[in-house]
This record gives C-alpha cells, structure tokens and sequence, in this order.
C-alpha cells in the first residue's frame, strides 16, 4: 500500500525539480563591476506633495519679489502668539520655474488644534513671484485626533 502512493509521490516530486531547474531566471543587469545603489530619495523638507494637503484658496494679489515673504503676508500670523507659539518659513526648493515655500505654525492657542502646515507653490510672473497653489495640514492636540501632519479634522 505504501508503494502504491510513494511512487507516484517521489516522481511527481522529480519532475517539479526538473521543471523549476529549467526555468529561465531572470538575468542579473551588467553593471560594469559598479557596486549598484538605489535611486536617492526626493529631498522635499516633510513637505509632501499636494495629495497629502487639502486645497486652500489663494487671495488676489499673492506675488511678490521673495517667496517666503509672500508666505509670511498671506498665511503667517500677525501677531507672536501665546506661549509655545512658533512659525518657521522654509524655501524647500527654488528654481527658475518654480519656488516652492513651507509655512510651519505650531504651539497654536486652539483647545483642539496644536499646529498647521501649509504648502505653498509659485510660480515665476515677470521679475515677481505669484503664488500658484496653496494646501494646509493640520495637527491635533495630544488626544483631540491625530498628532501627525494631515488633512483629518481634530476633534
């Protein structure tokens, strides 16, 4: 009886070897003997692209000749703000088609909200700057929803 199943089994189980020896591997590319590394990260400072920020609208006449100034007009606090209150503007990347600005505010004076994040995008107008696109984030005080950067609403 143990044959009748035994054989059947030891042969089948040689011809799987058999067919997974012959099956092409996929070749290993030529690298010229260079030790091969992968693709650095994008450096974008935290900021994310847009599908992580929820559109905000842009006011009429957002241009201006500095980027981080333009920030600093339309979305930056006017006053210092209470205790642990902190705004930090950080040009993330400027180039001769684009500049691209991250206005952090943390330590807000709000029960449930501790800070927001915005992204903001421009775009070169003349000798000016012209601000393109505009998304916030948000992050919750300890226990009123997330205490990540997100779009989520605090509670």
């Amino acid at each position: 009886m143990l044959t009748k199943y035994l054989l059947p089994a030891l042969g089948a189980g040689a011809l799987m070897i058999t067919l997974a020896a012959c099956n092409p591997s996929t070749p290993t590319p030529d690298t010229g003997g260079a030790p091969m590394t992968e693709a650095p990260m994008p450096v974008d400072g935290g900021a994310g692209d847009r599908t992580d920020y929820e559109a905000v609208p842009i006011p009429a006449g957002a241009t201006g000749a500095d980027p981080s100034e333009i920030a600093r007009e339309v979305f930056g606090s006017p006053e210092t703000g209470e205790g642990n209150f902190a705004e930090q503007v950080e040009v993330v990347e400027e180039t001769d088609n684009g500049a691209l600005v991250v206005l952090t505010q943390t330590g807000l004076a709000d029960d449930s909200v501790n800070g927001m994040r915005y992204r903001l995008e421009f775009v070169p107008e003349g000798d000016q700057w012209q601000l393109d696109w505009a998304g916030r984030q948000v992050r919750c005080q300890a226990g009123r929803g997330s205490e990540d950067w997100t779009t989520d609403l605090c509670n």
